[in-house]
């Protein structure tokens, strides 16, 4: 009896690409169906219920979730096909420290320094104060910015305001989708990416103008 072997993915995936790859080291043949990503197909919210997303590897109508897991469950269940690694304990434990360095280095989320000015929530993205682990968050004029901080506070920067409100929109729509698309004002996406704005209904959203209104007043000294 041939094995059924589908595999639910998105073309651009780099975590769809590990059981791609891994599924062609092994030279196992698979079907392979691609997801629309904005309208997700029955089979992958069935077969991925709780992340409802890919990729799904199915194997005998037995569903594997999340990547990872997936390249290991393929070295396993094809045991006797190129080996994804090696069988010495040791040079296993070294390729899979590597495998995770590298997974980490190319792929992991990028360390952020954060530290609060007043009101004010400051990034610091320099590789040097990254490294750093003394640094005094709780004197941000001088470790962080400098003369700017001096700057700042003649030209009515106020760091004792308050917080005043919090406004919440609800969007219909994948959220990092929405921020690749919108955060550059809009223009850069219908002609720039024409795949990842066919996802989104452009004349549905509405904009929203705030305006603040400042008086001062100059109190006399007497």
């Amino acid at each position: 009896m041939a094995e059924e072997v589908v595999l639910l993915d998105f073309w651009l995936s780099m975590f769809g690409m590990r059981s791609r790859i891994a599924l062609a080291e092994k030279g196992i043949k698979y079907e392979y169906e691609e997801e629309d990503l904005w309208n997700k197909s029955a089979l992958l919210l069935q077969t991925n219920p709780v992340h409802k997303k890919i990729p799904v590897l199915i194997h005998n109508g037995k569903p594997i979730c999340e990547s990872l897991i997936q390249v290991q469950y393929i070295n396993e269940v094809w045991h006797d096909k190129a080996p994804l690694l090696p069988s010495d304990p040791y040079q296993k434990a070294t390729a899979r420290f590597w495998a995770d360095y590298v997974d980490k280095k190319d792929f992991g989320l990028v360390p952020i320094k954060v530290a609060t000015w007043g009101p004010f929530v400051l990034l610091n993205m320099d590789n040097e104060i990254l490294q750093k682990d003394n640094i005094d968050t709780g004197n941000v004029a001088s470790e962080w910015l400098g003369s700017s901080s001096e700057l700042f506070s003649l030209n009515g920067v106020d760091t004792t305001l308050t917080y005043v409100c919090r406004c919440e929109y609800i969007i219909e729509c994948n959220w990092k989708v929405f921020c690749d698309n919108y955060l550059d004002g809009g223009y850069h996406v219908p002609f720039a990416h024409k795949g990842l704005a066919s996802g989104l209904s452009l004349d549905s959203y509405t904009c929203f103008y705030f305006y603040v209104s400042f008086r001062l007043y100059k109190v006399n000294d007497r």
